[in-house]
């Protein structure tokens, strides 16, 4: 179902994005229709606004997110929630004056979103889709490519094990302390060495899937996400998010919300939210809850 960008029109020009040239057909085509969606939003009357253009901030929090994730989803950078998907596609009925000016269905956006999802979680899968008889150098760089991905497991997986040992040090001490006293002791400061261990540790991984992204391999800065949650407590979660979030890894920042807010106990979750949000992240912990519920 392709869509082409010359048959868009409307007067919010913040929704029209350039897309890369390396952007999957599925994917592509769902970014296109978010942005005609986007397009058909009218300035918000309820808000008193009648006669003031629609922003892309005001559209994004309209549509109860943030101007960087609705500027992500619409230029094919991430792929949003199905509550985004289909909030935006109620708010742009109701301002069109029905589906029958939207251009599109709702199951046809739901595919298409399911689509992007699949290309997303392999982005090299439409390359190897379009290829007929892959050359022997395409295969060699396929394997070697593979190669790095599996280094940079075994990798993750000793710097997982590094954390869970440091950890239970830390326990294991806490635990000798509280039965060496019969007095209060305040809920785990935590022992000065130890926590500085804990920020290197957390900044050694967000720069290791700095690197593994920066080389075109996002299937394996994904899997080094995923194996890092099982060890993280929520508070180091929360420093790891705003530490990408820092160093402009806004792919790596939302698949990591995706990824933890998906897996992990909901208790958990809510612990890392409320620490971003004490830490002034209050989009990243509403989005956080949001991929917890989802």
């Amino acid at each position: 179902m392709a869509i082409e960008t010359d048959a868009m029109t409307g007067n919010n020009t913040w929704a029209v994005k350039q897309l890369r040239d390396d952007t999957p057909p599925g994917w592509r085509d769902f970014a296109i229709a978010l942005q005609r969606l986007c397009q058909q939003l009218l300035p918000d009357a309820r808000a008193g606004l009648p006669h003031t253009p629609l922003t892309q901030e005001m559209a994004a929090k309209r549509l109860l997110t943030n101007s960087s994730s609705l500027s992500r989803f619409l230029s094919a950078r991430t792929v949003p929630m199905p509550d985004f998907t289909e909030r935006l596609y109620k708010e742009a009925c109701a301002d069109a004056g029905g589906e029958g000016s939207i251009g599109i269905g709702l199951p046809d956006l739901r595919k298409l979103r399911l689509q992007a999802e699949a290309e997303r979680r392999c982005a090299s899968c439409s390359i190897r889709q379009v290829r007929t008889k892959p050359s022997q150098q395409a295969e060699e760089e396929d394997r070697a490519l593979l190669l790095r991905e599996r280094q940079e497991v075994k990798k993750l997986r000793a710097a997982v094990a590094d954390l869970k040992e440091s950890r239970a040090g830390l326990r294991a001490r806490l635990a000798v302390r509280a039965s060496s006293t019969l007095l209060p002791v305040p809920r785990r400061r935590g022992d000065r060495q130890q926590l500085a261990n804990d920020k290197a540790a957390v900044r050694q991984l967000a720069s290791r899937a700095q690197d593994v992204h920066a080389a075109d391999s996002p299937t394996a800065a994904l899997i080094m996400l995923r194996q890092t949650t099982e060890a993280l407590s929520p508070l180091e979660m929360a420093g790891l998010l705003l530490l990408l979030r820092k160093q402009n890894q806004d792919d790596l920042a939302d698949g990591l919300i995706h990824i933890y807010g998906r897996d992990q106990d909901v208790h958990e979750v809510m612990h890392a939210a409320l620490s971003l949000h004490e830490q002034g992240a209050v989009d990243d912990a509403g989005e956080l809850m949001r991929a917890a519920v989802t």
